[in-house]
């Protein structure tokens, strides 16, 4: 497990990458193999029907998870998605607020698979996306690239 510094730093890195400030995602609770986020369905995230674009939620999802994971990773460690799998159970439309929750369901010596759960508060609509991602693990070499 990282150092609580480090955790910070992996963290910061995650939530302030330019692609997850324009979406506002938010970091609500870590713990290792669990992370909660949020953030809200606005104008510019829309899709030609008015919901949410279904690729901007797949990245979301995805550091959801990866957020999940680093309480996991050993300091020197880093993890790349190498599967995704999303289903969209329905659109979510601007101005809802979601929830994402994302756990790891298995870590080994070089793979970790995650779920992630997409849910909206409005009128009790519940689960609207739901994702399994698999992230290959190995030494960081710096860059983002794994060993």
């Amino acid at each position: 497990m990282p150092a609580p510094e480090t955790i910070k730093t992996w963290n910061d890195w995650v939530l302030q990458h330019p692609f997850h400030r324009f979406a506002g995602l938010e970091l609500v609770h870590q713990e290792p193999g669990k992370a909660w986020c949020r953030f809200e369905v606005t104008q510019p995230m829309a899709n030609m029907t008015g919901g949410l674009h279904a690729g901007l939620l797949y990245g979301l999802m995805d550091a959801t998870c990866y957020l999940a994971l680093i309480p996991m990773l050993e300091d020197d460690e880093q993890a790349g998605t190498v599967d995704m799998n999303v289903t969209l159970v329905r659109p979510a439309p601007v101005g809802a607020r979601v929830a994402l929750r994302a756990e790891c369901l298995r870590r080994g010596r070089s793979i970790a698979f995650l779920r992630c759960e997409a849910q909206t508060a409005e009128g009790g609509t519940g689960t609207f996306a739901v994702a399994s991602f698999t992230k290959a693990l190995g030494k960081s070499t710096g860059g983002g690239a794994l060993a």
